[in-house]
């Protein structure tokens, strides 16, 4: 079971430009009958009870969630590290502890992101737990403390910090490895080739639906 599971907040993020979609939201891309932000948001509710999402240009078809829709609260495209200032600056309001991030693109993300993040970051005192797989970090998928939101803050307009790495680092972090066996939960969707490459995936392996 997943330790205080009430006093996180998920964000799904999905303020980016999708520039190799020529421009298109890829979060309403189909994945077998299914949009991509749909298939996201129904994984998310199995792991988190309070949700929301960070969306610059808001679609009605992401209105139908019913879930609550954020901005970046900076002017300017600023990349994740604004939607999580912005998602951590509505979570101080709800008096939220944690905040879990994930991407918009990435529908196959592990049952139990949560549970092993936050676990990690209560029994090792971190600050920010970011997920690892097949060697690399995926810094978009996060538990991050919400005391952070000043110093985000300051690192975004201050400081000018656009890569998510070089502000992690300067934190109290840490990283948990998933492993697997022949798809990378942390695959992500940037374009066509990886469309195609996903609805099979989704069609073929049902233990990651």
């Amino acid at each position: 079971m997943t330790q205080n599971k009430n006093q996180v907040l998920g964000v799904i993020l999905a303020g980016g430009l999708s520039r190799r979609m020529n421009g298109e939201n890829k979060f309403l891309k189909m994945i077998q009958g299914k949009t991509l932000i749909g298939i996201i948001v129904s994984k998310a509710l199995m792991q988190v009870n309070k949700l929301i999402i960070n969306a610059n240009i808001v679609e009605k078809k992401i209105q139908q969630y019913n879930l609550p829709i954020i901005k970046d609260s900076l002017s300017g495209f600023f990349g994740p590290l604004a939607g999580i200032l912005a998602a951590m600056e509505y979570a101080n309001k709800k008096k939220i502890k944690w905040l879990l991030t994930v991407p918009c693109d990435a529908p196959f993300f592990p049952k139990d992101l949560t549970k092993k993040l936050l676990n990690h970051a209560i029994k090792r005192k971190k600050d920010i737990v970011i997920a690892k797989s097949g060697g690399r970090n995926h810094p978009v998928f996060g538990i991050w403390s919400t005391s952070l939101t000043k110093s985000l803050k300051t690192a975004l307009k201050k400081k000018q910090i656009r890569k998510m790495d070089v502000w992690i680092e300067e934190h109290n972090f840490s990283v948990v490895n998933f492993v697997y066996n022949k798809i990378d939960p942390f695959f992500n969707i940037n374009d066509q080739k990886d469309l195609k490459r996903a609805n099979k995936i989704y069609k073929n392996v049902k233990s990651i639906k």
